[in-house]
């Protein structure tokens, strides 16, 4: 199996912990673990990670979804957005932002699992 790289981008610390731990549990590396925009962007042009999990609501001046579509400009990394905030006005918005999927919180481990298996045939592909 391919180790995929996953960057998280979660201002709560407890919620990027609990996510590294389940990324590890199934195999793959966490590159980055990042609470702002800023940093995300920083990490992101530093370590190019296979896949980006995007917290919507962000400290700092950039939300998710700002820092997503700055990602995008020069990647096509596949973003996904992680949030308790799931209204119709979010997902349009993350959908603008070009995400390869939204996933709702608290994240599940078995779907969490489902998304790397559709994403390692796409890994090296950007």
């Amino acid at each position: 199996m391919i180790a995929a790289r996953v960057m998280i981008v979660e201002d709560e610390a407890i919620t990027a912990m609990a996510t590294g731990a389940m990324i590890k549990r199934l195999g793959h590396v966490v590159s980055a673990a990042v609470g702002t925009g800023q940093d995300a962007l920083d990490a992101f042009r530093r370590q190019r990670p296979d896949l980006v999990l995007m917290d919507i609501r962000l400290d700092g001046d950039l939300d998710g979804i700002e820092t997503a579509k700055l990602m995008r400009r020069d990647s096509n990394v596949p973003v996904v957005f992680v949030s308790a905030f799931v209204d119709d006005a979010t997902r349009n918005r993350a959908a603008e932002a070009g995400s390869f999927d939204f996933m709702a919180k608290p994240l599940d481990e078995y779907d969490l699992k489902d998304l790397l298996a559709r994403l390692l045939p796409m890994v090296g592909d950007h």
